[in-house]
């Protein structure tokens, strides 16, 4: 059975910024970014579109994919489809990479008719940021500010 999902994440912007001190703090705000995902039968096949903005890089959220998939031992089973649209504007201070790797690792894992806890969720999320090189400190801090702070306002 192939699955569908949708997911959204919110922005964050910055309080503390963690790389001078190796600790951070973050708070969330009313921006966002929606990710689709569909699952297709073609294994190690991923492709994104980020419609909002085509000429940004899709690493992040295939390699956010890429986990979620692993995590379940399914990589060899599943590729995806991931379209995906924000408010964000990319490297403004506002968090886009940790919004798009929480929002794409929401939806993979549902699509999978799976579930993760919120720190599962978010931890896949910075390790798929260190490994598209998109993070120096894995930004945690904005992680958790992206996936807990709109819920919290």
């Amino acid at each position: 059975m192939i699955g569908k999902a949708t997911a959204l994440a919110h922005g964050a912007a910055t309080i503390v910024n963690a790389i001078a001190l190796g600790k951070g703090a973050a708070f969330g705000v009313d921006l966002w970014t929606k990710v689709d995902v569909e699952l297709t039968n073609e294994p190690n096949v991923i492709t994104v579109e980020i419609i909002s903005d085509p000429n940004e890089s899709t690493l992040l959220v295939e390699k956010t994919v890429e986990l979620i998939l692993c995590k379940f031992g399914l990589e060899k089973c599943f590729g995806a489809k991931v379209k995906t649209e924000s408010n964000i504007p990319a490297a403004r201070g506002l968090k886009s990479s940790s919004v798009a790797a929480n929002a794409t690792a929401i939806a993979t894992t549902s699509a999978l008719g799976k579930k993760l806890c919120d720190l599962e969720l978010i931890k896949i999320g910075v390790e798929a940021a260190f490994n598209a090189k998109v993070t120096v400190t894995g930004a945690f801090d904005d992680a958790c500010a992206s996936y807990f702070g709109k819920h919290l306002a």
